[in-house]
């Protein structure tokens, strides 16, 4: 079984974000559960690295999606609970 730290976990996620946001002209709130379409992590592992992300990038930015009746399985699984919410969208500032 692999290991994958936080921090290469959270390399990942950045180099998934860069292209999503490339695609949609610049940067952008990006689903979490998209961007774990163009990673091979985990959940689990995602939640790390986006933690890792929101604790040591102050550019990170990660909130709820605001209508949670939206949320498909594959949304919810992927969310990262951080500051006593589960979030679901990310984005560079």
């Amino acid at each position: 079984m692999r290991e994958i730290t936080a921090e290469d976990a959270a390399k990942e996620i950045r180099r998934a974000y860069d292209v999503a946001a490339t695609q949609h002209g610049g940067r952008a709130w990006t689903a979490i559960a998209r961007l774990a379409e163009r990673v091979d992590l985990t959940p689990a592992e995602m939640a790390e690295g986006i933690r890792h992300l929101a604790r040591t990038d102050r550019r990170v930015v990660i909130v709820p999606e605001s209508n949670q009746k939206t949320l498909t399985a594959t949304a919810r699984m992927y969310a990262v609970r951080y500051g006593g919410q589960d979030n679901h969208l990310i984005t560079w500032g």
